[in-house]
């Protein structure tokens, strides 16, 4: 009798552990069905001869030419520079994939199969794996590990060649393998090793200035995405040859949309090979007529993060004044096409969850809200900077290259760039990577996510976020600030003492204070606790967390029962009823306070060793 799926799942990594034990017949005997569980787990009905075998193997091989399937495959060995995958073990796995024992080991690309897949029948076949993304077990911080299935996207060997594109946000790595054999997965790409490393791209693309924009914000911008000259097939969009994708090592925070990137540098018979004024630290120069290109796509379903609306694709001109101007394209719901907005707009979005709807406020930028960042005190263009694109990428062309050193190529730098520098130029740590320190992760989520407002000749705050800045000289520890909001002993950033700083107390909201102000309806909880992480780990007393009041403030037509709830075990709270901040000798909180009149509540809580709480407050209006 078949093993039920429950039953499967219930038995965990242990039983793959004990199967990962079978030698060499295990292939022929683990070639599973796609309903039943991943092989190696559930008996099949099926016999094992050859020629069983044969037709099971042929099966899988037909689905998968059939269409793009996730394949389940068996960690052998992890190494430093990737994973051995055993793809004998197979399944072809339909979406969603909820399986507890199972880590996805992929990012699906929201683009159509053709833009993905170049067809050579009789070449072998190359499958795709996103090796920024290996998986983490979901019960240790420790990164994947022997006897863990991982899921991969993949095709069967001998029929098509698969070659990745750009526009994918993750750097793309290549694999060939048949399903029947093991593959190890290297930061390299399939090529020969004694072959020159390939650049991304091998010709710069001829670039009309400006494409169909004008060349001042005051000119007739066109009306349609489809007129502006950024692709050439809008619907499906397929970016124009023109445009060269890129990305960058850290992402500024969009409320969880994904995004993707291109650049038009103008190269045409008006503006031959212009360059870009490059920087090892500080901004770069873009000529006149450049344009860049940035799209938006939100995910509608958190259970299905490759389901996706298309929101908005806004275009960042550099004017012939040397400024530049940016204009936004809302997507029909039909997606043919974006049409120019006027003025900023919100627009409010359902999102299934696992507990149900919820409702995210999307905020379309005005022309006048582009200025409020893209500033000529930051650069005017925000993060296509050394730091930033010092990174990997994929390419249509030639696969996978540094960003840097493909546009070196190009000849889009002046002055030109010595290749064997590269490697040495500053490059910011995304928070995933743990080979960076604590200290260089959140430094680098500063400097992407605060960095164009908070430099000198910046905003009204006295620190500096950029990464370059050595850490002392940023004034963010300790620094001063100019709004405390009421908080007492607030600074930029308190050593261990989140409640303090200001920087991570504002960035964790999203009320009237918050930052960023503008386009931020949803907190970056990774970022978040990204921060919060940094911050705790800088040397300083152990500091309470402030009391809760219950119920909330508000208003109230009979007399309200007020009830303080210390955080900390053996924590005193003092409160007052007159509007002053509370010390110890005030009153002592023991038993709920009974309000029959208008009164702000203000608490705050002590205890020896560590350092006070911030003073919280709630505001009760009572009677008519």
């Amino acid at each position: 009798m078949a093993v039920s799926w429950n039953e499967i799942v219930r038995l965990g990594l242990g039983l793959l552990c004990l199967l990962a034990a079978h030698s060499g017949q295990a292939q022929t005997r683990n070639t599973g069905s796609a309903e039943s569980g991943p092989p190696g787990t559930s008996p099949s009905s099926v016999t094992n001869t050859a020629a069983a075998i044969a037709v099971r193997a042929e099966a899988i091989r037909t689905s998968c030419i059939a269409g793009r399937r996730l394949i389940c495959g068996r960690v052998l060995q992890v190494l430093s520079d990737g994973v051995v995958v055993e793809s004998g073990y197979t399944s072809l796995l339909r979406e969603p994939v909820q399986r507890s024992w199972l880590v996805p080991g992929t990012v699906t690309a929201s683009r159509d199969p053709t833009l993905v897949e170049a067809k050579e029948p009789g070449a072998v076949c190359a499958g795709l794996v996103f090796l920024t993304d290996l998986p983490k077990r979901k019960r240790s911080p420790a990164k994947v590990k022997p006897f863990d299935y991982v899921i991969l996207q993949a095709y069967p060997a001998g029929e098509y060649t698969y070659h990745s594109v750009g526009n994918i946000q993750r750097t793309v790595r290549r694999f060939s393998a048949g399903l029947e054999t093991a593959v190890k997965l290297t930061l390299e790409s399939s090529a020969v090793e004694t072959a020159p490393k390939r650049y991304g791209m091998d010709a710069r693309p001829k670039t009309k200035a400006y494409l169909e924009m004008p060349e001042a914000a005051g000119g007739a911008v066109p009306r349609l995405l489809s007129q502006t000259g950024a692709f050439t097939d809008t619907q499906n969009l397929v970016p124009s040859p023109s445009l060269v994708p890129y990305d960058l090592n850290v992402h500024f925070w969009s409320d969880g949309a994904a995004k993707g990137r291109w650049m038009a540098l103008p190269n045409d018979e008006h503006h031959p090979d212009t360059k870009i004024a490059f920087h090892p630290a500080g901004e770069w120069a873009f000529p006149k007529g450049t344009v860049f290109v940035k799209h938006f796509e939100l995910a509608t379903n958190e259970l299905r993060a490759e389901l996706r609306r298309r929101l908005e694709t806004r275009l960042l001109v550099c004017d012939s004044a040397g400024g530049i101007y940016g204009v936004t394209y809302k997507w029909r719901p039909d997606n043919t096409d974006a049409e120019l907005l006027n003025s900023n707009l919100t627009e409010k979005i359902l999102v299934q969850t696992a507990a149900g709807l919820r409702t995210q406020a999307w905020y379309y930028p005005s022309r006048e809200d582009c200025r409020v960042c893209h500033t000529a005190n930051a650069g005017l263009v925000l993060g296509v900077k050394t730091r930033q694109m010092n990174r990997d990428v994929a390419f249509a062309e030639g696969g996978a290259d540094n960003q840097l050193r493909t546009w070196n190529h190009l000849g889009f730098f002046e002055p030109r760039l010595d290749e064997s520098s590269i490697p040495s130029f500053t490059r910011l740590a995304p928070s995933d990577d743990l080979s960076r320190s604590l200290e260089d992760r959140a430094r680098s989520y500063l400097d992407a996510n605060c960095a164009h407002c908070h430099r000198p000749n910046g905003t009204v705050a006295d620190f500096d976020t950029r990464y370059d800045i050595p850490l002392p000289e940023q004034k963010l520890i300790e620094g001063q600030v100019l709004l405390d909001q009421g908080i007492d002993g607030a600074r930029a950033i308190v050593p261990h003492d989140i409640w303090r700083s200001i920087v991570y107390m504002r960035a964790n909201t999203v009320d009237s204070f918050k930052m960023p102000p503008l386009a931020h309806s949803v907190v970056d909880q990774a970022g978040m606790a990204l921060l919060r992480q940094w911050i705790e780990s800088l040397p300083g007393p152990p500091v309470l967390a402030p009391p809760t009041l219950s119920p909330a403030g508000g208003d109230y037509t009979q007399a309200v029962s007020v009830t303080l709830n210390e955080s900390e075990p053996g924590a005193a709270i003092h409160y007052t009823l007159d509007g002053t901040k509370p010390t110890t000798s005030d009153p002592l909180y023991d038993k709920p306070i009974q309000l029959s009149s208008p009164t702000t509540v203000r608490a705050k809580a002590f205890k020896p060793g560590f350092t006070r709480s911030i003073t919280v407050q709630e505001t009760y209006i009572i009677g008519n």
